[in-house]
């Protein structure tokens, strides 16, 4: 067998010099098009911003009132633009400030977006107690709730009241319209706080329609209400003046989102104290004053609030059992300092005890 000379290219060097085959199975290779799809590219304001533009849709673009796809869609895209705006003013005062622990904080992990983050109420308290911005404490607990609410759509599913939680959305929205005017925009370069000061004008009034929604809910029970105001309180799940804590056997009862607390008035008034009046015992104790919650002298039973806010009492307090209902006038604490309450008027000629402290001091007689 002879060799066959390789054919030469027929627009090979002039020289003679040899040019390397191109091998009939190795296609020749072609300039790639550039894609015709923009990439995906978002700021974190504009991420949040985007995430409340979602938000307002769920609650005001779909069926009135939003139903429950709606609803759980308002929860997650609501969580999530408040932590990215949280976290994004926190990193306006320094980026380290978003990591999980500040110490191990790199400008490279950060820059990379490879790192662990902090909590959304991690956050929240580092621009209190670092940044030194003036939040209530009250946003602080709705957020909490905000978020034990996509906690659960996210691992386990949720079942909670449609009421409440767009009374509950409502005010963290609020929140986040006045977090974002005072807190955000004015760290913002210039253009970037025009795009979103535009988008804030659109946010309000929708927030509006929904703060609309919520109040005529609960003008429809305002007769209702009003026969039952001496023993009506805010509801601690969707912060409306409708919870009712009458006695009745169901256990306190919300007019408005339709949470009851059945047999269980304890846990009721606990939410109170803490939720609304933004008291607890350990805190109440250490400050020196007396606990929020203590046994209710008619009943019995650990659901006496001290200073619970009626319908009928606002803007004052007046001590209520969210057990049995009763309204009390003549409230004092034992005299042995035990720290019982007992119902006893200022002209009964009774020994201001309680059982137990007086069973104690007379026992060696």
């Amino acid at each position: 067998m002879t060799d066959r000379a390789e054919p030469q290219h027929p627009d090979g060097p002039e020289d003679g010099t040899e040019q390397s085959p191109v091998p009939a199975t190795v296609p020749a290779q072609r300039a790639k098009a550039p894609s015709s799809r923009p990439d995906v590219s978002y700021t974190a304001v504009s991420n949040g911003m985007d995430y409340l533009v979602s938000v307002f849709q769920h609650l005001t673009e779909g069926e009135t009132p939003p139903g429950a796809r709606d609803l759980k869609y308002t929860v997650l895209h609501l969580h999530a633009a408040t932590e990215v705006l949280l976290k994004d003013r926190l990193a306006r005062e320094h980026f380290s400030l978003v990591f999980a622990d500040p110490l191990q904080a790199t400008y490279y992990a950060w820059q990379k977006g490879d790192f662990k983050s902090c909590g959304t109420l991690d956050a929240f308290d580092r621009l209190v107690t670092i940044a030194s911005l003036p939040l209530e404490d009250t946003d602080r607990k709705r957020i909490k709730q905000l978020s034990d609410h996509r906690n659960a759509l996210q691992h386990y599913g949720l079942k909670h009241n449609a009421h409440a939680i767009e009374s509950r959305a409502a005010t963290v929205l609020d929140f986040l319209i006045t977090f974002i005017h005072r807190h955000l925009i004015p760290k913002l370069e210039p253009d970037e706080a025009r795009g979103v000061e535009q988008s804030m004008d659109s946010f309000r009034l929708k927030l509006k329609r929904v703060e609309r929604l919520v109040n005529k809910r609960m003008n429809d029970l305002g007769n209702e209400l009003a026969k039952v105001a001496d023993v009506t309180v805010k509801c601690p799940d969707c912060e409306q003046s409708a919870m009712v804590a009458d006695g009745r056997p169901d256990g306190p009862t919300c007019l408005f989102c339709h949470q009851v607390w059945p047999e269980d008035p304890e846990s009721a008034a606990a939410n109170y104290a803490w939720i609304i009046l933004g008291l607890d015992d350990v805190s109440a104790i250490q400050d020196g004053g007396a606990p929020p919650v203590v046994d209710c002298p008619h009943c019995g039973r650990y659901a006496l609030v001290t200073e619970a806010v009626t319908g009928s009492s606002q803007p004052a307090a007046t001590p209520l059992c969210f057990s049995c209902g009763t309204v009390f006038k003549n409230l004092i604490d034992c005299e042995a300092g035990c720290g019982t309450v007992l119902d006893i008027a200022p002209d009964d000629d009774l020994i201001r005890m309680c059982t137990n402290c007086i069973d104690n001091t007379f026992s060696g007689f």
